[in-house]
């Protein structure tokens, strides 16, 4: 065995040597990883520790881990939080399947819900508010077939369209946790804060879908100028009065909507169930979910909190939401600080979504049976009153 012999200055300079080495092939792998998108074993990640690599600020492991990049806010320039790995996203998401916005969807008696990548998003609406051709509809923005003689000039006929653009606006939730549990435990927080962001989430959308006031957010159905206001009926005790008031509504509603639901302020319900054509209930009571739920006049009903009061306009309304669009600006975002509540030592969590919203007509749709003043609309509302 041949002994090797190195004075201390030659073995510091064959250790340093050694080290870059290493440290070298180390980086090199590292970046491979980051820049061919090589894949992370199962177990790798999980939100707890995404979260914790935002709180750090740990650029490298986000890229190379969750294939996550930073979120930018258009309107100032400046650089906003991460964004949410997809499949993180989705579990945020799923928390919001029990509660009214993801219910009506699932049922199929939702909005149209489309998601964009772009800042903005436009689509082509037919203009169905316009007083239609008696032998033709408001339904098809005006077009019609004209009866034809032989040998005879086509007479036009086009659809209107006009364009409308929806601009997904910015919310965010915010939620403080103690430095030392972000510190110590991140994996603590992930069940609490993907709860937390998924409910807010599904409670927003509910909301502005039904009393959004289309400025700096989406504009809702509650008081929008194409929602018909019906006047309770006030002849007969209570229940004949609610009943009366509730056939006047089915009456404005848009003809052939087959997606349509009831949405009310939960203490109508105690109302409606009384509510009866001679002696059959108008309301059949079938559990709690929307899917397999409660029936008004034949049609489901879900109930909202963020709907009026009973006395108030808008607590009961009949609703198409066909007719209604929810775009989503794709991917959520994540931000933290750890000075904003520093003297509480507490860091701040920032989860932000942008979304629009809006119906798709305009004004109440004129019936096309020549009086022109007979109007429906896909939604229907209760005015104020007892």
């Amino acid at each position: 065995m041949t002994e090797i012999v190195m004075n201390q200055s030659e073995l510091a300079a064959e250790i340093a040597a050694r080290l870059r080495d290493e440290v070298a092939a180390a980086v090199k792998a590292r970046d491979v990883g980051v820049a061919t998108g090589a894949p992370v074993a199962e177990g790798d990640g999980s939100f707890g520790d995404f979260l914790k690599c935002v709180a750090t600020n740990d650029v490298r492991r986000l890229r190379a881990v969750y294939k996550s990049s930073k979120a930018l806010d258009e309107t100032s320039g400046a650089s906003g939080g991460f964004l949410v790995p997809t499949q993180f996203e989705e579990r945020i998401r799923a928390v919001g399947a029990p509660m009214l916005f993801d219910q009506l969807v699932a049922a199929g008696r939702g909005p149209l819900v489309l998601r964009t990548n772009a800042a903005e998003l436009a689509l082509p609406v037919l203009e169905q508010d316009q007083a239609p051709n008696v032998e033709s509809s408001a339904l098809v923005g005006g077009v019609r077939l004209i009866w034809r003689e032989q040998s005879a000039d086509v007479q036009e006929s086009e659809p209107k369209f006009e364009q409308r653009i929806f601009r997904p606006h910015s919310a965010d939730a915010y939620v403080a946790a103690a430095t030392e549990l972000i510190t110590d435990a991140p994996q603590a927080l992930e069940d609490t804060l993907v709860s937390l962001f998924g409910r807010a989430y599904a409670v927003l959308k509910a909301r502005v879908m039904l009393r959004g006031t289309g400025v700096g957010q989406p504009r809702g159905i509650v008081g929008h100028p194409a929602s018909i206001s019906v006047t309770r009926a006030t002849t007969g005790t209570q229940v004949e009065k609610d009943t009366d008031t509730i056939l006047a509504m089915i009456q404005r509603l848009l003809p052939g909507s087959a997606t349509a639901v009831w949405i009310a302020h939960p203490f109508w319900r105690s109302r409606l169930m009384a509510t009866r054509l001679s002696e059959t209930l108008l309301y059949t009571v079938n559990g709690q979910s929307l899917v397999y739920g409660d029936t008004l006049a034949g049609i489901p009903i879900a109930y909202s909190e963020h709907l009026p009061e009973v006395t108030g306009a808008g607590s009961l309304i009949l609703a198409d939401l066909s007719y209604y669009a929810f775009v989503e600006r794709a991917g959520f975002s994540v931000a933290f600080s750890e000075h904003v509540r520093f003297l509480k030592r507490q860091s701040v969590w920032l989860f932000g979504v942008r979304i629009d919203g809006a119906p798709l007509v305009n004004a109440p749709l004129i019936l096309a049976d020549g009086a022109g003043t007979n109007t429906v609309s896909p939604f229907v509302e209760i005015a104020a009153g007892s």
